[in-house]
């Protein structure tokens, strides 16, 4: 991942700043700790500001609808108290600016807000973009004491530099850099040729606005090897041509703002060649979309992994609970055993005397071989053969109750096999947020404090639609929640399919109105999905089940997902996704 560098605050500042001076704060909400949204009218148009300062990928941007869906930006019912100063101030007011200070990275909206009495005062917002020591600052422009801030920061955690209300407001330590706007060429080419460090590092450690990225991207383009050419041996063409790059770039005279296709990526000149860029009309876009992109991929990746491991805890926990339950009772072959002992001494009372320890008699089961009982010489022989008779039907009933439990928790792990099916389904955090209220529903995991926004959404289900090859609409549920809404939306004569005996995806092929038959083609081409969506993705020769969804039943009381189906036909099918039918856009 890139890192928000100054000289992209720079260009998006000089984007943003236009639009968003004069303009007014509508509203001002706290999606998390370390996030803020301000809403601002301006140029008759709504804006959202969204200011980011998590350590591992601080920014901030004018949202698209894209990035905000990128974002999943959910607003708490109860703001923090951060959130409710900033109301306090910023509601209603004017951005009089948007300013960068020394060029670093640091943002701040300049704006008027009144006290109680009506008297304007002048305030600054300051968002700092510093990996681990991102912060957003609120003070007062005219004394500089700060009125608060997302994260305070003691004098244990620094001892250089306080932040909290009533402390006065100072800027973070200012690197010992070159002002590259104040260089000229000579005393650039001057101060190369007394050092003696792969061109990259100097760059990076010698002057303002170039960070590791983009003095790399410099070196790239005009063809320096970064790991043997030092900078003193670079012939003094090149390092002009690299001057006049630099400068160039500083005053966004070869703007070209691009994300790599792969998403990793990202800068505002898209120079390196060895990279495939994707281009932006504007900077804003570029940040907002390539750090939203790291948004969702850093959630989707820690709530998948934190649903696997729960997935992964709960299969344990069945598996330890049928081992130790099976150690409670007797095996088959042991509780026959205690029912011929006891049909033995029946069959023998008269040779038996109270007081006995055991007794060798011939074993009618085993063709007359001779075997010894144990005996209890305190009990009368029709006691002890009484006692086996109990043992047996005691052993007989666990082993019973071993099996319905054996049962019922070979169902439960059946289900939790579907869970961990849709976990690698997934593609977007809506499924696994999907996912994890499901989990939430069957009480394997709590319910977080998360009480979600004021104005609840709605709640919609999206299932993945396909249009087959003769136009006909088939629908994929990826997850539990998703199949029982398919299942729910089902015309009696759709097509329902699913692979036989193996976690996967419902998939319905919808009929239209008037439409007996389903043609061939469309059917082979649901049944791939239904095998491509499945745990025998990777597999060969997958039997796909399909019926009429009004042979599918789902038991009252069962699991979610769960259903029973009658009059199915079965193909068999090696998944490839180069026969999927078209998905519908």
């Amino acid at each position: 991942m890139i890192n928000f560098d100054s000289l992209s605050l720079k260009a998006l500042i000089s984007e943003i700043e236009p639009i968003l001076t004069e303009g007014r704060v509508q509203k001002v909400q706290q999606p998390s700790k370390h996030a803020l949204l301000l809403t601002v009218r301006a140029l008759r148009q709504t804006h959202k500001l969204y200011i980011c300062v998590d350590a591992k990928y601080p920014h901030v941007a004018l949202l698209s609808t894209e990035g905000e869906e990128l974002r999943d930006i959910e607003i708490p019912q109860k703001p923090p108290m951060f959130c409710m100063l900033l109301r306090k101030h910023m509601e209603g007011c004017k951005i009089n600016a948007v300013i960068q200070p020394n060029f670093e990275r640091i943002l701040e909206i300049k704006f008027d807000s009144y006290n109680e009495v009506g008297e304007r005062t002048p305030m600054i917002l300051s968002c700092e973009f510093m990996g681990k020591h991102s912060n957003i600052i609120l003070y007062s422009y005219e004394t500089n004491v700060i009125q608060g801030c997302a994260h305070p920061v003691s004098h244990e955690k620094s001892r250089e530099r306080e932040l909290a209300g009533g402390l006065p407001y100072i800027y973070p330590p200012k690197q010992d850099k070159y002002d590259l706007t104040k260089i000229s060429k000579e005393k650039f080419l001057e101060l190369a040729k007394i050092m003696d460090t792969p061109v990259n590092l100097w760059l990076n450690e010698n002057f303002g606005f170039i960070s590791k990225a983009l003095a790399t991207e410099f070196c790239n383009f005009l063809e320096i090897n970064i790991e043997k050419d030092k900078i003193s041996a670079i012939p003094q063409k090149k390092i002009s041509d690299l001057y006049d790059l630099i400068i160039n770039t500083i005053n966004f005279d070869n703007l070209n703002p691009s994300i790599s296709e792969d998403k990793k990526y990202y800068s505002i000149i898209g120079l390196d060649k060895s990279i495939k860029w994707q281009f932006f009309d504007s900077v804003n876009s570029m940040i907002d979309l390539y750090f939203g992109n790291q948004v969702f991929n850093d959630r989707f990746s820690r709530l998948k992994n934190y649903l696997a491991k729960i997935i992964k805890k709960e299969f344990k926990k069945q598996r330890t609970q049928l081992s130790q339950h099976l150690k409670t009772f007797d095996s088959n072959e042991k509780q026959e055993k205690y029912r011929q002992y006891a049909d033995i001494i029946m069959a023998n009372l008269y040779k038996i005397e109270q007081g006995m320890d055991f007794m060798e008699l011939e074993d009618f089961f085993d063709e007359n071989k001779i075997i010894k009982i144990p005996l209890d010489k305190m009990l009368s022989p029709n006691a002890n053969a009484q006692k086996y008779y109990k043992l047996y039907n005691k052993a007989k009933n666990a082993a019973m109750h071993g099996r319905e439990l054996a049962e019922k928790i070979q169902q439960e792990v059946d289900y939790l096999e579907t869970i961990r099916e849709s976990i690698n389904l997934a593609e977007n955090l809506v499924d696994l947020k999907e996912i994890e209220q499901e989990l939430i529903s069957q009480n394997l995991i709590k319910s977080s404090n998360y009480q979600g926004s004021k104005k609840e959404k709605k709640e919609t289900i999206k299932l993945t639609e396909f249009i087959s090859s003769e136009g006909f609409s088939i629908l994929v549920g990826k997850n539990n929640r998703q199949n029982e809404f398919l299942l729910k939306i089902a015309n009696p004569e759709d097509i329902w399919l699913h692979t036989l005996n193996i976690p996967g995806s419902h998939v319905l092929i919808k009929m239209p109105q008037n439409t007996d038959e389903v043609p061939e083609t469309t059917i082979h081409e649901a049944v791939y999905l239904a095998a491509y969506y499945s745990q025998a993705k990777e597999s060969s020769n997958v039997s796909v089940v399909y019926t009429r969804k009004k042979f599918v039943k789902k038991p009252q009381g069962s699991k979610p997902g769960f259903v029973i189906f009658t009059r199915e036909k079965t193909l068999v099918v090696n998944p490839d996704k180069n026969k999927l039918p078209a998905l519908k856009k």
